[in-house]
């Protein structure tokens, strides 16, 4: 299958379209050569279009899960198709679908753009009809993620968006990122009933810190916009900074794993239930007919000179 590729001369970047519009790889010039920065793909998950191994992949029309994979909205009861072990829906209906290159404008060595829309297929697990678009563009030295959901139905439709790109735990053998970022609170439960509670010296990243032998899922609440990453032996920097409505973080560090997750995302995990239960602040938005939700993620990386 066809990869679209851009590059700027600093940063490169590869786009499986049949795969979600999702990334492959994210690379950067680091002492003359080219290196991964976000995690490589295995060919087999490039091959089976499976992209939760991919680089990068984006989270339409809700990010994270919905519980049981059912919420009520609106006076109704809405019912998905679980596909995860525990029965939960997970990461929308986007990430393993074939989209459609599209012109970028203007058009650029440096600029791809993709789109969806649900109408197309079936069997896509969301009854509400939409359309979504990426544009990917690579620019002095960083890479900008444009993403948005429009509602195409004839009935207003809970909506939520987001990125799930993964970074490499170490960039020089052995070495161990650091990062830092501001936010307001914190969801304990990786299926929340609640608002975001205080966050503790266990989750406090307001200071760089290491991750040490701790193990991460969490979802942030008001996230201040900016995350710094540090890969101190190797001298390279992201600093992975978003718009509206980008104001939720997801934190993934699993166990024994080469790689993490810092995810920009605009609703709390199960954010449809939680609006359900009259919980503020769970990031969902309700779209009006054409009403569209769009935001801009960018990984600026620096490297040693």
């Amino acid at each position: 299958m066809p990869l679209v590729e851009i590059e700027d001369g600093r940063l490169r970047a590869a786009v499986l379209p049949e795969a979600g519009a999702s990334l492959v790889s994210l690379e950067a010039r680091v002492a003359g050569a080219w290196t991964p920065i976000m995690r490589p793909t295995p060919a087999d998950a490039v091959a089976s279009r499976n992209s939760s191994g991919f680089a990068s992949f984006a989270l339409v029309p809700w990010s994270n899960r919905v519980r049981e994979a059912r919420f009520e909205f609106e006076g109704h009861e809405i019912r998905l198709r679980p596909n995860t072990p525990d029965g939960h829906a997970i990461h929308g209906d986007v990430r393993k679908r074939p989209w459609r290159q599209v012109q970028a404008a203007p058009a650029s060595p440096g600029e791809a753009a993709f789109a969806f829309e649900s109408s197309d297929f079936a069997d896509v697990n969301f009854p509400f009809r939409f359309a979504s678009r990426v544009v990917y563009r690579l620019h002095d030295g960083a890479l900008e993620m444009r993403l948005s959901v429009t509602n195409r139905d004839s009935a207003r439709m809970p909506a939520g968006l987001g990125f799930h790109p993964y970074f490499r735990r170490s960039i020089a053998l052995g070495e161990e990122p650091r990062l830092r970022f501001g936010a307001t609170g914190v969801y304990r439960d990786l299926l929340p009933r609640e608002a975001a509670g205080p966050i503790g010296p266990g989750f406090d990243f307001s200071r760089e810190r290491a991750f040490g032998t701790d193990v991460f899922d969490h979802c942030f609440a008001g996230w201040s916009g900016s995350t710094r990453i540090e890969w101190p032996t190797s001298g390279v920097s992201a600093t992975v900074s978003a718009t509206e409505p980008f104001r939720h973080l997801v934190l993934y560090v699993p166990a024994g794993e080469p790689f993490f997750a810092v995810e920009p995302v605009s609703n709390a995990n199960d954010g449809f239930n939680l609006l359900a239960r009259g919980v503020a602040d769970s990031g969902v938005r309700v779209l009006a007919p054409g009403e569209t939700l769009e935001g801009t993620v960018r990984i600026a990386i620096s490297t040693p000179v």
